[in-house]
Parts: structure tokens; sequence; C-alpha cells
């Protein structure tokens, strides 16, 4: 059987079609450039004072986890975001939730263990 062809009457070379695909794009990366500062959490003097207990952030430990190469998907990244402004502010919410195809669990005793989402056996790599 032979695959259909969709046809589309859309004029890729329209001013309309390119006005709309500059919005996308203004969109996108408004959407990037949140997500990277969200990302940051409570900013460089939050990282150090982690680091300097001796302590990972929370997606610092989560890229520990995935294996190397391998890319995670933040579920939630928007939760807390441009919350409780009335008392400082959240940079984002206590809990990050990932997804990811391929990831390792590995617990030391002076660390918590989180939860890690592993696809089925025969999952799509």
């Amino acid at each position: 059987m032979a695959a259909s062809i969709l046809k589309t009457n859309v004029n890729t070379k329209s001013p309309e079609f390119e006005k709309n695909t500059r919005r996308m794009i203004d969109l996108v990366t408004q959407i990037k450039n949140e997500e990277e500062q969200i990302a940051v959490g409570g900013g460089a003097k939050a990282i150090e004072s982690q680091h300097k207990k001796g302590r990972l952030t929370a997606r610092e430990r989560v890229s520990k986890l995935t294996d190397p190469g391998s890319q995670f998907f933040e579920l939630g990244v928007y939760a807390a975001y441009e919350m409780y402004e009335e008392w400082g502010g959240a940079p984002s919410a206590g809990t990050i939730t990932v997804a990811s195809l391929a990831m390792i669990m590995k617990v030391r005793p002076q660390t918590r263990a989180i939860p890690v989402m592993v696809p089925a056996e025969g999952a799509p790599s």
C-alpha cells in the first residue's frame, strides 16, 4: 500500500508565513532563555554555597545519575516559576522530575536516593 501524500496550500514565501515563523522563533527563544534562568536556581551565590558545604545542586546530582553523553528532559520546569513574589520569589520548585531513555541509579551512603524512571526492557533508545 502506497503512502498518502498530504497536500498543503501554505505559501512558505508569504509575508504572513514569515511573520509567523519569526514570532515562533522569538517565543521558543524566550522559553529557552527562561529555562536557562530556572536551571540556575537560586543563582551563582546559592550554587557556591551548596558547593562550599560539599553538596551538589539537584540538577548536578541528576546529571551524575545519567549515562555519559545522554540527555535528560526536565518535566515541570516551570513549577513555582514567578510564584511567591511577596516572599522574595522562588527560582523553581523544590523538586525536579526528569525523564531519560538511559539512566543509571547511583546511590552513595551520604546522599539521598533519587527516584529514577527507567525504560522497560526493549524500549527504543
